[in-house]
């Protein structure tokens, strides 16, 4: 992004004691940060810190949600890593290239153990979980590496796209996989000596990189959730499924959680008891999200 900064301002909302006034910075390239930031953040009536994990389910989310309101609610949500979005909500703003985002969230979701720290914090309610999701291992079509588990990701010659553990929670829990497998001779492998050989690369937004990735055959094997495997063969891409046993596939979960000083409160406690209740737990199976557990 080029040209002046571009600064929405805020709904005049109070600024929160818990927030600093540095924004934080997220900018990768050659990705276009837009596919992720969906509404205006400017006028919306409700604003969303959604996992990015869920882009592909977040527009029949939200259509269910506005459907039957009097007026119609107008919505702005952004699906980036849970690293960022919760660097965003602590220090109260956003910043990709010259567009910065200065607001108060009215939800966040993310995994119950973040959301339980940021409650602990006093920045948000009780989270409410309301779904699960597997691992998976995505490949070019005709998975021309064979390749078949875990272990597959230490092979010299294979190139991976690793969700970075730093702010990507499924990139923790990919690690437990590892270890679940493996121990911490299959962890290290893969994230440090495959690291220094340049096989295994870290992904910044893995939802948008890995399978960028593999249709430009710049890697062979991207770290996905089970859901976004799904999302992509059923689009009709050239790539291909590997399906992973347990134990070695942990159970991501998801909640979602009302901001404290959400300046659309009540909005805000619907959307919650919304993403929980029986319409929208229909909309996250269409999508092949699990229930919560």
């Amino acid at each position: 992004m080029s040209g002046p900064e571009h600064r929405p301002a805020p709904d005049h909302e109070p600024a929160s004691t818990h927030r600093s006034a540095e924004p934080v910075e997220f900018q990768v390239e050659p990705h276009d940060h837009v596919e992720d930031l969906v509404g205006d953040p400017l006028h919306a009536d409700l604003r969303l810190l959604v996992a990015g994990n869920q882009f592909m389910a977040m527009p029949d989310l939200v259509a269910g949600f506005i459907a039957g309101r009097d007026p119609t609610p107008t919505v702005f949500y952004e699906t980036l890593p849970p690293g960022i979005l919760v660097q965003q909500l602590r220090r109260g703003s956003l910043r990709m290239g010259t567009l910065l985002l200065p607001f108060t969230a009215d939800v966040i979701a993310a995994s119950p153990a973040v959301l339980a720290e940021l409650h602990s914090d006093g920045l948000t309610d009780v989270a409410r979980p309301y779904a699960s999701n597997g691992l998976s291992l995505l490949v070019q079509q005709g998975n021309p590496k064979d390749v078949t588990d875990w272990r597959d990701l230490a092979r010299p010659g294979v190139r991976v796209a690793f969700p970075d553990p730093r702010t990507e929670g499924i990139g923790q829990l990919a690690i437990t996989a590892l270890e679940t497998l493996g121990g911490t001779g299959l962890r290290d492998a893969v994230l440090d000596e495959a690291v220094r050989r340049g096989d295994v690369r870290l992904t910044a937004i893995h939802h948008r990189q890995g399978p960028r990735w593999l249709l430009d055959d710049d890697t062979d094997i991207a770290v996905v959730w089970q859901t976004e495997a799904l999302h992509h063969l059923h689009l009709g891409r050239p790539l291909a499924e590997v399906a992973l046993a347990a134990p070695a596939n942990p159970t991501g979960h998801y909640a979602a959680a009302v901001v404290t000083d959400a300046p659309h409160h009540d909005l805000a406690v619907s959307l919650v008891e919304h993403l929980v209740g029986p319409d929208g737990q229909r909309a996250l199976r269409r999508h092949g999200f699990s229930p919560p557990g």
